[in-house]
C-alpha cells in the first residue's frame, strides 16, 4: 500500500505544478488564475499527506529519490503534450539517466 500512496503522492505533485503554470498562463483571468491556482494547492495537500504515508513503509532515501525523479519525468511529458514545449534530444537522454536511476535505486 506504501508504493501505492508513493507513486498517487507523485501524480498530484505533477498536477500541482501543471495547476501553478496554469495559472502562470492564465494570469490575465483572474477568475481562471486564482482557479488553477487553488486547484495546484488542494492537490499540493494532498501530494503531501499521501507523500507522508509512503514514508511509514519505504526508507526517504528510496521515496525521495523516486518521489523527484518521476515528478520530473511526469512534468517532462506534461510540458510536451500538454503545453507543447520543446523537447530536444539532451532533454531526452537526461530523462533515460533519471529512470535508469529511479530503477536502480529501487534495487535491493
Amino acid at each position: 500500500m506504501h508504493q501505492v500512496y508513493l507513486y498517487t503522492s507523485i501524480l498530484f505533485n505533477i498536477f500541482t505544478n501543471v495547476g501553478f503554470n496554469l495559472a502562470a498562463i492564465n494570469d490575465a483571468n483572474p477568475v481562471k488564475k486564482w482557479s488553477f491556482f487553488a486547484g495546484g494547492l488542494f492537490f499540493g495537500l494532498l501530494n503531501s499527506v499521501l507523500f507522508m504515508e509512503a514514508l511509514k513503509g519505504i526508507q526517504l532515501q528510496v521515496a525521495s529519490a523516486i518521489y523527484f525523479s518521476l515528478t520530473i519525468v511526469g512534468l517532462f511529458l506534461a510540458s510536451y503534450f500538454g503545453f507543447k514545449e520543446p523537447v530536444t534530444i539532451l532533454r531526452m537522454v537526461g530523462i533515460a539517466v533519471i529512470i535508469a536511476g529511479v530503477i536502480m535505486v529501487q534495487l535491493k
